[in-house]
């Protein structure tokens, strides 16, 4: 975490820089920008080739984010993306994914964005399962076949942000 503050550090100093330098407005943005980041990779391996836990996945952790591989509570996430929150200047997100839909559980999803609210979190989102059944129109989490009708052809989404 020591050496991500001293980067970040860096990164607003420079802006900062630029910013009084060519009267433009620099600033450190983070960003899901996966695009960015599949393209960055992609430098990245011709440059420097395959290297362990930093590009060999088929893509780069974006932004401050805990890598999604990681197995961590929301609680936590938010506990360490939230020490890097306070060197952007241009805007951040952080977000946390449950395994599970949350709508007969509102009083947690309160707790999680209060927590996020009292670490100072300026933009945070929830990211949970919203599926689509396309032969009966179900709507709800779903796996491989609808509860209601059985079908399989299921719409699903995994990530909802904003």
């Amino acid at each position: 975490m020591e050496v991500a503050k001293r980067i970040e550090e860096l990164f607003k100093k420079r802006c900062a820089e630029f910013k009084e330098q060519y009267s433009l407005n620099f600033g450190v943005y983070y960003t899901p920008a996966e695009n960015l980041c599949y393209t960055a990779l992609k430098k990245f391996r011709e440059k420097y080739g395959i290297i362990k836990n930093v590009s060999d996945k088929e893509f780069f952790t974006n932004s401050i984010h805990v890598p999604v591989w990681y197995s961590i509570s929301p609680f936590d996430k938010i506990d360490i993306e939230s020490q890097l929150t306070p060197y952007s200047s241009a805007g951040c997100i952080t977000y946390v994914e449950l395994d599970a839909s949350a709508v007969h559980n509102t009083k947690a999803l309160e707790q999680i964005v209060n927590y996020a609210m009292d670490k100072d979190i300026p933009y945070f989102a929830i990211n949970v399962p919203s599926d689509k059944c396309l032969d009966c129109d179900w709507e709800g989490e779903i796996n491989d076949t609808c509860p209601r009708c059985g079908g399989t052809h299921i719409e699903q989404l995994r990530r909802v942000t904003g």
